[in-house]
């Protein structure tokens, strides 16, 4: 019989990280990220993003996507990879706070956002999901960042309070600094002799995904031109989704899923 991997046959988080597009809002996720001071520092001293930037995402999407695809061994290895990365990630931010990426209150932000974002563009584009399956794919996210260290009194129980503890965080401890914005500026424009316009549709994409909070802290303009552009975005999308071979359309880690299983 198959090893399914780490998650449940039925996962929800295969069924949303299967879809191709889903991997358009991965920069709106970490722009949630580093609008946390912490992990921008984090971000800022310890990643290799500037000098690598496509390198960096590959190797970051590669690991996520074992995590939810591979067989139990590979998943396994995936996380352990993730945790070894953030051992030596740790330091001072530029008010003094001392941070290190593996302090499971950062986790828990990180893995808010990788959760949330991925299901709002998700819901865009295919629709709302069943309030169950909505609950279930935050559980399965539980499980990646208990492993990571994350303990389970600090979980949001429900998606509900997932969502309200976003807010709270957007409220109070997610404050973009001088820090995160610099990093979001090459987030957003690796390339910086490529002009900004160069830019516009991945930012118009990132600016439709984070909350409107951050568009001021990140310039990110959303006016009736990035509007109109985000609806044509998504509207294309449900169009790709509908006859777009399946070798194009779904993620290479779940098609070798797909063949294991059967």
């Amino acid at each position: 019989m198959a090893d399914i991997g780490i998650l449940a046959r039925d996962a929800v988080a295969r069924r949303l990280n299967r879809e191709l597009f889903v991997a358009l809002g991965s920069t709106a996720a970490v722009l949630l990220q580093i609008a946390h001071p912490l992990v921008a520092a984090g971000v800022d001293q310890h990643s290799d993003f500037r000098r690598d930037p496509f390198g960096r995402f590959h190797r970051t999407a590669n690991t996520s996507l074992d995590a939810v695809f591979a067989d139990t061994p590979r998943a396994q290895r995936a996380l352990r990879r993730i945790d070894a990365r953030h051992v030596a990630v740790r330091g001072t931010a530029e008010d003094g706070r001392r941070y290190r990426a593996q302090d499971p209150h950062l986790l828990l932000w990180v893995q808010a956002t990788l959760v949330l974002t991925s299901l709002r563009w998700y819901e865009l584009v295919v629709g709302r999901l069943p309030a169950e399956d909505r609950q279930r794919y935050w559980d399965e996210g539980k499980v990646f960042a208990r492993e990571l260290g994350v303990p389970d009194e600090l979980f949001p129980p429900t998606i509900g309070e997932l969502e309200r503890y976003e807010r709270d965080m957007l409220e109070t401890a997610v404050v973009p600094n001088i820090t995160s914005r610099l990093v979001a500026r090459t987030v957003l424009h690796p390339f910086a002799v490529l002009p900004d316009a160069v830019y516009w549709p991945t930012d118009v994409i990132a600016a439709g995904l984070v909350p409107p909070s951050l568009h001021e802290a990140f310039e990110l303009r959303w006016g009736n031109a990035e509007r109109f552009f985000f609806r044509f975005v998504i509207h294309a999308l449900r169009i790709w989704r509908a006859v777009a071979p399946r070798w194009l359309a779904i993620v290479p880690h779940a098609r070798l899923y797909d063949r294991r299983v059967r």
